[in-house]
């Protein structure tokens, strides 16, 4: 009896995975309001981001262009350009109409930025499921979720009601794009890698570290596997076509120049260069892995030469501050700092996260060989 009930729970588990993490994301979304409603009943944004997010919001829903970001509050009265993306509104803005049909307007506001960080974790929620199934075992989903939840804590605020900033989304892209690299199907694999590099770096340049690491793995990945070229030619295509759609969809005004902080004119070029070298690579595939190799380098190689030629000026500090401001305010700046700069009640909870995976990976790598 109690080996026939096991034996049900482990097949629901493994097919209705999927249908499971969409009710604990439910589950975990309601206790968040549950616990921060003080915090949603009074509109607490607890950081300066958050609160420019939200006027963003209200400048655009009041009239301001779609494609004008300047806050006129900043730097009166000309304003201050903001290198975010309309992305990270649309989901606010369309959480706050939905509400007005039901309650007041600043109910519904309320209601929105309470409700909007939640989106970005269920999308994490169901990408780390998906990884655990095919890195570790179609049931050792439920381990991930329960270890994210409860563990990874400096992850977790920025999906807290309220946090209504960029990196929950980006955190999100992120996820998916673990979950792309881990697909065992190449065509989907590739396509999810280039779409959600390019949904990232459409709303910002901060996991643009992160971006590079999934095209060199998966770069990586084909040269010592040539059958990978179908992964490389979706992800490359993907990478190029996604950006250049995110930029013309996305792209504001003032990003529209060379700029180095964002997906501008500069970055795309980088990107869609990058990607066409790619395309071209996985068409070709030379049958001898050192070729691969040496032509994968040359790539490498050529964007980066490409970008100090024609870019020199954003060889330096992306934000292009003067060194005085960079000193007393940039500097700073909590998430811009290296992590030894932290103290070790902050950065101890950062550290631990990357430790764990960097341990599972190399056992991971130790069993395969075992295995072989």
């Amino acid at each position: 009896m109690i080996e026939s009930g096991l034996t049900g729970l482990r097949r629901d588990l493994d097919r209705r995975w999927l249908a499971l993490v969409l009710v604990a994301w439910v589950a975990v979304a309601a206790w968040y309001v549950f616990d921060r409603w003080t915090l949603i009943r009074w509109l607490g944004l607890g950081d300066t981001d958050d609160n420019m997010r939200l006027m963003q919001v209200r400048a655009w829903m009041a009239g301001q262009d779609w494609y004008d970001l300047r806050q006129y509050r900043l730097n009166p009265p000309g304003g201050f350009d903001i290198h975010w993306s309309r992305i990270v509104d649309l989901p606010i803005a369309a959480l706050i109409l939905f509400f007005r049909l039901f309650t007041s307007a600043s109910w519904a506001e309320r209601l929105a930025v309470g409700i909007a960080p939640l989106l970005p974790l269920g999308v994490v929620m169901v990408a780390l499921a998906a990884t655990a199934r095919r890195l570790v075992s179609p049931l050792a989903w439920p381990w991930a979720l329960v270890f994210l939840v409860t563990s990874a804590t400096s992850t977790m605020t920025m999906f807290m009601p309220e946090r209504i900033d960029h990196h929950g989304w980006q955190l999100a892209a992120l996820a998916v794009t673990v979950a792309g690299l881990a697909d065992p199907r190449q065509a989907r694999g590739g396509l999810l890698v280039g779409l959600a590099t390019a949904f990232s770096l459409a709303i910002g340049l901060e996991m643009l570290p992160y971006a590079a690491m999934a095209g060199a793995i998966i770069a990586l990945r084909w040269v010592w596997d040539a059958g990978e070229a179908r992964r490389l030619a979706v992800y490359a295509a993907s990478l190029g076509g996604g950006s250049a759609a995110a930029f013309a969809a996305f792209a504001s005004n003032a990003n529209r120049v060379l700029r180095c902080d964002a997906l501008t004119p500069v970055w795309l070029s980088v990107v869609v260069v990058a990607g066409a070298l790619l395309l071209a690579l996985a068409f070709l595939s030379p049958r001898r892995p050192a070729v691969r190799l040496l032509l994968a380098l040359a790539a490498g190689g050529a964007v980066a030469a490409m970008f100090a030629l024609v870019f020199p000026q954003c060889l330096g500090r992306p934000e292009q501050v003067s060194p005085e401001l960079a000193r007393t305010w940039l500097n700073n700046v909590k998430e811009a700092k290296p992590l030894w700069k932290h103290p070790f009640r902050v950065a101890f909870p950062i550290a631990m996260l990357p430790i764990i995976g960097l341990v599972g990976a190399c056992l991971a790598a130790w069993r395969a060989r075992r295995q072989q």
